[in-house]
């Protein structure tokens, strides 16, 4: 099987530099919109068989975008949704709740992935949700499907993939319209064969942005 992941395009909630998360819904900034229309552009010639994405609206416009030059549907899926910041959805990254969040992070890169943010979820409950997506998708009979979702969660669905310890989801970055694509044969580890590509957006539409690239 052939897995591409995809994070959305920019949302107004990235151009503003704030926390989304799973609870802070904002549709695609016009950037964001361009840039689902380059990828749509990228994948047009791939032979895509099933689009599944996260219900949150930035990553259904990226899909539907994506999707419609490949004559296909959108199935959503209630489990790619963004990972849950709780108390610090929706606020601006900078100051007091980017130190606040750096150290939460660097616990998480210690192995401290049960960790959450207050009122939120940890690494290792989003995981399980990356679990049952991909047990889903093994017995979904695709055999080049996309996924479409978010910076934090598709990370985290990563290490699944290629059966890393999760601690090391960072490794990965997810910048907004990126690609990354794997081999997988339902059990053994995946084979990376693409990560966070963005060579088919013009510089002048790429995202740039700590906070995009690198946490949410």
């Amino acid at each position: 099987m052939l897995v591409r992941i995809a994070r959305h395009g920019e949302s107004e909630g990235n151009f503003a530099g704030s926390l989304q998360g799973s609870r802070f819904d904002t549709p695609l900034s016009a950037r964001g919109s361009r840039q689902a229309e380059y990828l749509a552009i990228r994948l047009a010639g791939e032979a895509i068989d099933a689009v599944w994405a996260s219900p949150l609206i930035r990553a259904r416009e990226t899909a539907a975008i994506v999707a419609a030059p490949l004559g296909l549907g959108v199935e959503l899926d209630a489990d790619l949704v963004e990972f849950d910041w709780g108390v610090w959805s929706g606020r601006p990254f900078t100051g007091e709740i980017e130190r606040e969040v750096s150290g939460v992070r660097a616990r998480w890169r210690a192995g401290e992935t049960d960790l959450a943010p207050s009122l939120g979820e940890s690494p290792a409950r989003a995981a399980v949700r990356a679990e049952r997506f991909l047990a889903r998708l093994q017995t979904s009979g695709a055999r080049a499907p996309l996924i479409v979702a978010h910076g934090r969660f598709n990370r985290i669905l990563m290490t699944r993939l290629l059966g890393r310890e999760l601690g090391r989801m960072d490794e990965i970055r997810q910048r907004n319209g990126s690609i990354s694509a794997f081999e997988w044969d339902g059990s053994a580890p995946a084979k990376p064969l693409l990560l966070d590509d963005v060579s088919h957006l013009p510089p002048e539409i790429r995202t740039v942005s700590v906070l995009s690239d690198s946490v949410k």
